[in-house]
């Protein structure tokens, strides 16, 4: 009858170096899929880039088009690339906000690249809708939208273009930028726009600082409708 406390308590820590071991190994895993996951997203988001770059690649050829062919031949063929552009740009804008918690990135430089060159990307689209919305003579709304991570109101302006995003659809571009990141292409155009503060809008190539809702942005958008 002696020995039973000592069984118990010898059967007491196997089960509990049992558990130790297995909570370790469920920890360790979680930790690999966690990384592979990560690791898989950027790389995804990284393929979606180029993508997205040859398809506005694609998208300069086209206008050289218009000159030889017209208007009526060039510009449904430029408008159908722009909306695969419009589509492919916004979701991976989407992935890259998902996955931007830095304490959730393993290779947070890698992240930055890829932030760095979806910038130049938007930058490009944007440069390329405007001189779409020029010579097809289309009527698209297009929004720059400055944000910074210590902006405090960046967030709820950031809620409120991706209803109206939703609302407006392709009538509609929205081209987000992270202030905070030394992309030239980006500094450019801050310099340009002389931006300060943010939230700031470049709507239509005015300028708007600060939070604005989603009525106050919707009336901006149809003042000039008659």
């Amino acid at each position: 009858m002696a020995r039973k406390p000592s069984q118990k308590k010898k059967l007491d820590v196997k089960i509990l170096l049992s558990a130790l071991i297995i909570s370790a190994i469920l920890f360790l895993s979680g930790i690999f899929i966690g990384y592979s996951i990560n690791e898989q997203n950027l790389g995804s988001i990284e393929n979606n880039i180029q993508s997205v770059t040859r398809t506005l690649e694609n998208f300069q050829l086209q206008f050289l088009f218009f000159d030889v062919l017209g208007e009526n031949a060039t510009c449904p063929l430029l408008t159908e690339t722009l909306s695969e552009i419009n589509k492919e740009s916004y979701d991976i804008g989407s992935k890259l906000t998902i996955t931007g918690s830095e304490s959730e990135i393993k290779d947070y430089n890698e992240y930055i690249t890829l932030k760095k060159e979806y910038s130049r990307l938007l930058v490009s689209y944007w440069l390329l809708s405007n001189k779409f919305n020029n010579v097809c003579e289309q009527n698209v709304d297009t929004v720059i939208y400055f944000f910074s991570k210590d902006c405090v109101t960046c967030d709820d302006q950031g809620f409120v273009l991706t209803y109206l995003k939703g609302k407006f659809d392709e009538k509609l571009l929205i081209f987000a930028l992270d202030a905070d990141l030394d992309e030239p292409s980006l500094l450019v155009l801050k310099n340009y726009f002389n931006v300060t503060e943010f939230p700031t809008m470049i709507i239509n190539n005015d300028k708007y600082e600060g939070f604005h809702s989603k009525d106050e942005i919707i009336n901006i958008l149809t003042k000039g409708e008659s």
